[in-house]
């Protein structure tokens, strides 16, 4: 450093006649002694970032700086007061304010740094000692110790949420932004079903040090448990391995189908959490079994079961509320005839055939039927007494067809799953529209007579599954009409039904989860 002061003092007197210029930002001149100082010097000027112009750490920076700028002669070469040491005269020719002086010194397993800090007078500002392994971490430490330096560190991942640790501590969550001294600081972003992420990070005085991570979701491992030794499984018709191994998949929804030899292929639906070992019960049947185990599990994740068949019944009842307009007469339903009489309270016991659709939304024991619709219809070929307005006559007429139309909406249901057989019960309220097609005595066209009633609905029924989706299924249901005289009918059905998991935009819950 004498040098150095020397050839500072000698280039100043050789410049008398340079210019005036305004005073400059004073500076920090260093000098280091001792082993390992170039990576001390390297973490120093990493730490100091923005402030490096002000620093002047080698002899380069100080030649660069003598070349860049030359102050005006010290008043004490002008003899205006006493000159001090030759380190205060370069200090000020400078513009140097404070002069750090460091000494490196190597030990077994680290580094000891020990500084001095003195002013341009050469007064003693502060020292101390600092320990570190390595010489650029020696250079961060050193900084944040002399000037309480710091800077921004910024953290964000994709996704968002990870918990974010800076040197074994928890200080947020991502997006996260905090003020640290400069220094090097090990981070790690951890968050729930991703890979962990560690890396290090350098931040110096004044930096703003953003960092930017994308998380991997990490797979989750699913076992098939109750399947032959010999069993594939297999996922998107793609074989993944045996049933005795450990799949590895990514997090999601999977239609697992398990295949052995001398069994039926058995489907069923698994969701795989990330980072979690999922397991999954089957149990294989032989195809000549008719009364097999079923997954409960997978059967009740098709939620929505549509069914379509066909129903046969028996009809009782006395339409007293039919009405029908012909050649402008209105014609309403007196009453049955019996060996040529009117009989007004007589019911009739009518056959009818027809087709049945149902929609409905199960749980592992109650559902509700969101749709019941039925259509029935049959010959009737029976005489009945019609009444007319105007006129207010009586007319015989022949009865030679009805048609029912029924609306089931709302029906509770309670199943309970034995092997792949389904019992269940149901009942609900509902209302129909029936139309009679009658011939007036002496007309050449036939009046359709109709009405709507109201009824209630008890009924019961086995379905059989082929598999958790498909089934086929017997039924028996009354309705009884609501009000006086009104009658019932009885109808026997045949189904054929399927199994749908899930139905975008509908999500409606079981009663057992409302």
């Amino acid at each position: 450093m004498s040098m150095v002061v020397l050839s500072v003092v000698a280039m100043v007197m050789a410049s008398p006649a340079a210019a005036q210029p305004s005073e400059p930002a004073r500076s920090v001149a260093w000098r280091f002694d001792g082993e390992a100082t170039e990576a001390v010097i390297e973490g120093v000027a990493q730490a100091l970032s923005t402030e490096r112009s002000r620093h002047l750490l080698t002899p380069e920076d100080v030649e660069a700086r003598v070349r860049a700028q030359v102050r005006p002669w010290p008043s004490c070469a002008l003899g205006v007061e006493p000159c001090g040491s030759a380190t205060a005269l370069a200090m000020d020719a400078l513009g140097v304010e404070l002069l750090v002086r460091v000494e490196v010194v190597r030990q077994a397993r680290q580094l000891e740094v020990n500084y001095e800090i003195v002013d341009w007078r050469g007064a003693q500002v502060s020292s101390g000692s600092l320990a570190e392994r390595e010489g650029r971490a020696a250079g961060f430490e050193l900084v944040r110790e002399l000037f309480d330096a710091s800077g921004v560190i910024s953290v964000e991942s994709e996704p968002d949420g990870a918990q974010v640790w800076l040197d074994g501590e928890v200080v947020g969550q991502t997006p996260w932004s905090g003020q640290r001294a400069v220094g090097r600081y090990a981070y790690r972003l951890a968050l729930e079903g991703y890979e962990r992420v560690d890396g290090e990070v350098e931040v110096g005085s004044g930096e703003a040090v953003r960092l930017s991570e994308s998380l991997e979701e990490l797979p989750g491992r699913l076992r098939v448990l109750g399947a032959p030794d010999n069993a594939e499984i297999w996922i998107q018709d793609a074989p993944m391995g045996r049933a005795a191994e450990l799949l590895e998949l990514p997090a999601g929804r999977y239609a697992v189908e398990v295949r052995a030899e001398g069994y039926e292929p058995l489907t069923q639906v698994v969701d795989v959490a990330p980072a979690r070992l999922t397991e999954t019960t089957v149990t294989m049947t032989n195809p000549s079994s008719l009364l097999r185990e079923i997954d409960v599990a997978a059967l009740v994740a098709n939620r929505l079961q549509v069914s379509a068949g066909v129903e046969l019944g028996f009809h009782r009842s006395a339409p007293r509320q039919t009405r029908g307009d012909l050649e402008g007469l209105e014609y309403s339903f007196e009453g049955w005839r019996e060996e040529g009489q009117l009989e007004a309270r007589s019911r009739r016991t009518l056959g009818a055939g027809g087709l049945r659709l149902d929609a409905i939304w199960e749980g592992e024991q109650l559902g509700l039927t969101l749709l019941s619709l039925s259509y029935a219809g049959g010959g009737v070929n029976e005489e009945a007494e019609l009444w007319t307005r105007p006129g207010g006559g009586s007319v015989v007429a022949q009865v030679e067809r009805r048609e029912l139309i029924s609306l089931r909406p709302l029906q509770l249901r309670f199943r309970f799953i034995w092997q792949n057989l389904v019992p269940h019960v149901e009942a609900g309220l509902g209302v129909n529209w029936e139309r009679l097609r009658a011939w007036p005595a002496g007309s050449e066209a036939s009046v359709i007579l109709s009405q709507a009633r109201a009824f209630w609905s008890l009924g019961a029924g086995v379905r059989y599954h082929f598999d958790p989706r498909w089934s086929v299924g017997v039924s028996y249901r009354t309705e009884i009409y609501l009000g006086r005289e009104q009658g019932a009918q009885h109808l026997f059905g045949v189904m054929v039904g399927v199994g749908i998991p899930q139905i975008p935009g509908l999500s409606p819950q079981p009663p057992e989860q409302l």
